[in-house]
Order: C-alpha cells, then structure tokens, then sequence
C-alpha cells in the first residue's frame, strides 16, 4: 500500500488555494472545441440581423478613427497578456488565448473566459502548482481598481450630476455606491485569504490595471472626438470618464440612455450623438464576432489537422 502524499500546507502563501494535478482528461480536451463551436454559434445568430450597408455609411473618413478604435479595442488584451508576461513569461502564443479569454466572456457567458484561460495556463504553461490563484488574483484585482477608480470619479462627478436629472434616484445611486463599497471593504479585510500572488506582485498587477482604465478612456476619448471633430477632446475626455462610471454602478438600469442624455447635455448634437453610440457599440461587436470566429474556424481547423496526423 502506498502512503498518501502530504498534503501542501495552507500557510505557504506561494501555493494556490486548490492545486491541481496536469493531466490530460477527455474534459480539458473538448474545453477548446467546445467553446470555439459555441463562439461560432454566436457569430452566425449575431450576424444574422447586421445591416453593414447602414454601419459603414457612418464611419468616419479619417484613417486614425480606425488607429484609435483599434488601440482602444486591443488595450485590455496588451495588458492582461503584459501581466502574465510577467508573472508566467507566457510565449507569444498567450496572446491569442487571453484574445479568446475576451471574446468568450464578451460573446457567451462572464468569466467564462478566465476559466478557458486557466486551463490553457495549465496545459502549456510549466510552473509549481496550479495557475488558479494568478488567474482568480488578476480578475478580482481588475474589479477592485475598477471599483475605485469609479468612487474616486463619482466624488468628482457628483455635483454636476446632480443637476442634471438624468433619472438616477438618490436611493439608488446610494445602494450602487453602498455595493461598490461593501465588495471593495471585504476584499480589503480578507485580503490575505483570497490573494495567493505576494504583495508586490499584487501592487504591480493594480498599478498596470490603474493604467489600463486611464489609457482605455483616452483613447475612447480620441475616437469620439475623431467622429465628431466640432466636439473639444476634453469633453470626451469627461464623458469616457462618465460611461465608465456608469457602467460600474451595479443598481442603475437603461445605462446607455442615461449615458446618451450626459453626451447630449454636454455637447449638444443630439441625433449625432445617438449615432455615435450606436456606432462604436456596433463596431466593438462587430469586432468581438470577427476575431471569435476567426479564432474558433482555426480551433477547428488545428483540431481537425491534428486528428488526420494521428491516424496517418
């Protein structure tokens, strides 16, 4: 009889809370697959009631729309794929999965796609014990800062707010406030039960997502001003700041009216305005189907290759 393997200690902080042995099971096998059929279902409904006709008819002329839409689009991925660079020195090939990472939670279900990445992680990725705790410390790091950086906003946001009855009850502005709170205050107390990565890397990993949220909103702001160049860039500058507030207040619904109501106030261009919206919220869709697609009909492809090499 074999004696049973010691079971890692709960104190060493450098193990994750539950790890897990690499192994090759029929589940992680069809976890790819199985997503990249699911993407693609996704793609051919979505596509089904897209008018492009009508898209490109209100897409700006100028060229560095399309450099700042891009780079607005691409800057979460850089990031996260620095952060694990760091953590992990993950090929080039991290890359495309933290790409399939976004896509999958955008297009199917949130925090899916943490979940394929972690299994991704563990597959190609050498390292002591399993990638589960980097993973979990990244994505609550993420909605931490977010968190912040929403309350910090709101502090500077909240007089002008008031003034322009958009519809936001005190109570429930004061609820949504309460939650962000609440949420931020227990990850704070129990910090050291839910963080397995070390302080330092913990510090590091907010600092590049403080910077994600800052280089994300300017460049949004770019791209609003590159469409509607009659605009000053620093009210878009406010108003990227104002949707991402918006879109962290947990107990606010019709978010984008509200949003669309704050752009109109402040720079007028009502029909103009609408349009924009409608139009970079198409185009960030319209990307999410195309990059899932194309990386699901590659899946695929591989997956298929591969089989006909193995019974050659």
């Amino acid at each position: 009889m074999q004696t049973p393997a010691p079971a890692p200690s709960s104190d060493d902080p450098s193990k994750d809370p539950i790890p897990l042995p690499v192994r090759q099971t029929s589940w992680w096998v069809w976890i790819t697959p199985a997503l990249s059929i699911a993407i693609l279902a996704v793609v051919i409904w979505q596509f089904r009631s897209f008018r492009l006709d009508d898209l490109l008819q209100t897409i700006p002329a100028d060229p560095l729309f399309w450099v700042a839409f891009f780079g607005y689009y691409f800057t979460g991925l850089a990031f996260d794929f620095t952060i694990f660079r760091w953590l992990w020195h993950i090929p080039g090939e991290g890359l495309i999965a933290l790409a399939r990472k976004n896509v999958t939670n955008e297009l199917i279900v949130d925090y899916l796609g943490e979940a394929y990445f972690y299994s991704w992680a563990r597959k190609k990725i050498k390292m002591e014990g399993s990638p589960f705790g980097a993973v979990k410390d990244v994505a609550i790091l993420s909605a931490v800062v977010s968190n912040i950086f929403t309350l910090a906003m709101m502090a500077l946001v909240y007089p002008y707010a008031k003034s322009l009855n958009l519809g936001i009850t005190s109570s429930a502005l004061a609820a949504s406030v309460g939650v962000i709170m609440v949420v931020s205050l227990l990850v704070f107390v129990f910090s050291k039960r839910i963080f397995s990565l070390t302080r330092t890397q913990l510090w590091a990993i907010s600092g590049l997502h403080f910077a994600r949220l800052l280089v994300g909103n300017v460049l949004l702001a770019v791209v609003w001003s590159l469409a509607l160049p009659d605009v000053a860039l620093g009210w878009w500058l406010v108003l990227a700041t104002v949707r991402m507030l918006l879109s962290r207040l947990p107990l606010i619904s019709n978010k984008d009216i509200i949003f669309a109501a704050v752009a109109v106030f402040a720079v007028g261009q009502d029909s103009e305005i609408h349009i924009l919206i409608a139009l970079i919220t198409t185009l960030i869709l319209l990307t999410h189907l195309v990059i899932g697609a194309v990386l699901a009909i590659g899946d695929l492809a591989t997956i298929r290759v591969g089989r006909k090499e193995k019974r050659a």
